[in-house]
Order: structure tokens, then sequence, then C-alpha cells
């Protein structure tokens, strides 16, 4: 007999604070980071064990955000002096401009 409910995961987990912190850090330390987001993912790998999931995703903790595999592979975004928003939970970033 087949679970009673599915339960799947599409997109991202939030990203604790550690992550973004040590993500955000004036000169980012890259073996520190990868140190951190090894950790939370698999954090959120037995999570999703513990809760049933057939399917399991990292949760995109590696990424920055969902354009950043985009933003870091092209030239010509300009990440800075835009006007800045505020997310839900009081997140604040300025969003990226096309330069050329």
């Amino acid at each position: 007999m087949g679970a009673p409910y599915r339960a799947d995961h599409v997109g991202s987990f939030l990203r604790p604070p550690e992550l973004l912190e040590a993500r955000n850090a004036a000169v980012p330390d890259n073996a520190h980071l990868r140190e951190i987001e090894d950790r939370h993912i698999l954090r959120v790998l037995a999570r999703q064990k513990e809760l049933g999931f057939e399917v399991f995703t990292d949760g995109e903790l590696r990424r920055r955000n969902f354009m950043s595999d985009l933003i870091e592979a092209v030239e010509g975004f300009d990440l800075g002096g835009a006007v800045d928003r505020t997310w839900k939970g009081g997140v604040q970033v300025a969003p990226s401009s096309v330069t050329g």
C-alpha cells in the first residue's frame, strides 16, 4: 500500500543566517563558505528523508538567488547602485542591471 499522501519539493529552501552571513562577508572565504553550504545541505537532505520524501534536493543552498547562475556566467550585469527592495522578512536586496 502506498503512502497516504505525496510530498514533493520544488525550488529553494530558506538559507540559514549563518550561510547568508558567510556569503555576504566583506572578504568571502570560499573554503569556509563551502563547508557551511555542505553542512546545511546535509541537514536539509536529512530533514527531507525524515519527512518521507522519495526524491531529494539540495535546496539550492549553493545558489545566491534564482538568477545567480546567469549573472555569474554572463558579462554585463552591474550588481550595485540600483533601487533597493525589501522582501518579506525584512531582507533587502538591490536588483541587478544590465550594462552591456
